[in-house]
Order: C-alpha cells, then structure tokens, then sequence
C-alpha cells in the first residue's frame, strides 16, 4: 500500500488527542523494539494520566495518509533547557509507507515550523545500530556531537547525540 505525497499532511496533537498518541506510539514499538530506549510492555500500561503528561514535556507531530496516522515525531524540551533549543525523539513510519521520502518530509516540516518559532539548535539521540535513521539525520544536516554513549541501566547499547543549526 502506497500514497501518493499530495495525500501527505503532518498534524500536530493536543492533550485530548492522547489515545491517538498512544495508538501511535504503541504500534511503533511494535514494529521497531529495538530503535526506542521506551519498550511496549511500559507504554502499555501507561494510564490516561501518564498520556497526557507526554504534552507537558512538548508536542507530537503524527503524519498522516489519506487520515491514516503513518509516522511520529516528538519535539521535547526539557525545563532547563533555553526556549531556543529543543529535542526531537521517536520518529516513526510504518512499513509500508518507507523508502518514499515521507520520514523525510515529516522531519523537514517539523524542522521549518521549529525554525519560523525561533528554535535554532535542535538535538536528538539515535541508538547505535539504527542505521536507518542515522542515515536521515546525516542527510538533514545532523552531525554527531562525540562518540557514542553507554545507555544506563545495564542496557548493552549506546547510542549518539546529534545536533542540527536551523537558523
């Protein structure tokens, strides 16, 4: 199944919106277990009020196809950190709809709504071994910021963090 780009629209959610996050967020994990530090049996167990504090740490932008939620990105800031800079995390396309561009165009329109609010450093982490990603994140102007880093809690992976000047 496949959609053409002109059917693409990337829509950003409110707290109320907080089942389609889980939705969202939960088929990821399912389909990728290993690109998220988040595993499916924590967020599956997340109650209602566990969902919509994921608003108060920022927005989540889902992409979607003909309606149907196809992809993920989540823009975090931390409360230290300056109203310039912020976090991208769990970005996210189903299978079906790769290889086409659209993790792309949903990165890049984050990116230029982040941009025309004033961010102009935007960081994220990859995990070690998500060749995938690293490679979208390298191809939109990311660059890695030092060598990978242990996970903590005895996870055996690392991963990098990466910066990106959008100003």
């Amino acid at each position: 199944m496949t959609s053409t780009a002109t059917s693409l629209k990337v829509e950003v959610l409110t707290e109320d919106d907080w089942p389609r996050l889980q939705n969202v967020r939960l088929i990821a994990l399912k389909d990728e277990p290993l690109a998220f530090l988040a595993t499916y049996e924590r967020e599956e167990s997340y109650t209602e009020a566990i969902w919509r504090q994921e608003f108060s740490r920022g927005e989540w932008n889902v992409l979607l196809a003909d309606g149907r939620e196809i992809g993920l990105l989540g823009v975090t800031r931390p409360p230290d950190m300056p109203s310039q800079e912020c976090y991208l995390e769990y970005l996210w396309v189903a299978p079906e709809y790769r290889l086409a561009g659209r993790a792309s165009r949903l990165l890049r329109t984050v990116l230029d709504r982040l941009r025309d609010s004033g961010v102009h450093t935007v960081w994220l982490y990859v995990l070690d071994g998500n060749d995938r990603a690293l490679r979208l994140y390298r191809r939109s102007g990311f660059q890695s910021e030092g060598k990978p880093q242990p996970l903590p809690d005895d996870d055996p992976r690392s991963e990098q963090l990466m910066r990106l000047r959008i100003s």
